[in-house]
């Protein structure tokens, strides 16, 4: 099958994700598209390979169609910022080590910057005109230490379907890192109307210098009527 035979059916699922999606206009008249539009044509390219490798082009038009969708589910949206600085969150740590006594706090060390905590919570906001629902994944790092060599510090999250099937991993680095400090992350992904009743489980890692620090796990289920259930693992 010619490359030709396939353009037409994946262009026409392309053409879909556009009209479905937000793109940011540029001062200079350009286009900007969006994590959730990345992703979307990202699931399409991928179901057209599959589809078209078992069906032809037809298969290519619903293999697209398809992951076009899904990467809709998985498209991300990510930010770091820097909330605190060195100066207040050490300082903040060394009047707990004096309250609390030696052994319970950790105080910051004296040549390196290292994770003291990773919290992490997952809010929704109301569904769009399509019906998805968008989950907001915000998380808070504070960072102690007196080191000069700034870690290098990531953010890892994976998605799973009912059986424990991995739906989407990502891996963000924390852009703001600067050294010690309070950080926030933010970052959003959408589950489409269809995953009403089903049940998705997601976890965040929180990696400085290749080492995972701590992992926050919670469940996410769309009810039948809208309402998203959350809980912490």
């Amino acid at each position: 099958m010619s490359f030709n035979q396939i353009k037409r059916p994946i262009s026409v699922a392309i053409a879909g994700v556009f009209l479905l999606s937000a793109c940011a206009t540029n001062p200079d008249g350009s286009f900007k598209m969006d994590e959730k539009t990345t992703g979307a044509l990202i699931g399409a390219a991928a179901g057209c390979a599959v589809g078209a490798a078992a069906k032809g082009a037809k298969g290519c038009a619903v293999g697209a169609a398809v992951g076009a969708t899904a990467g809709f589910m998985i498209g991300w949206y990510f930010e770091s910022k820097k909330l605190a600085d060195a100066k207040q969150v050490n300082a903040e740590y060394e009047q707990q080590v004096k309250t609390k006594g030696k052994g319970k706090v950790e105080a910051p060390p004296k040549s390196e910057v290292v994770p003291a905590k990773f919290e992490t919570k997952v809010n929704t906001a109301a569904p769009d005109q399509s019906g998805q629902k968008e989950i907001q994944v915000t998380s808070n790092t504070d960072l102690v230490g007196y080191g000069d060599k700034v870690p290098v510090v990531q953010q890892k999250y994976a998605i799973y379907d009912e059986k424990n099937n991995l739906v989407e991993e990502k891996t963000e680095k924390l852009a703001a890192v600067d050294g010690a400090g309070r950080y926030q992350t933010s970052s959003k992904f959408k589950l489409p109307a269809e995953s009403k009743g089903k049940t998705y489980t997601v976890k965040t890692a929180l990696v400085t210098n290749d080492k995972t620090y701590k992992e926050n796990t919670y469940k996410v289920t769309l009810r039948d009527d809208q309402t998203l259930m959350l809980a912490a693992l």
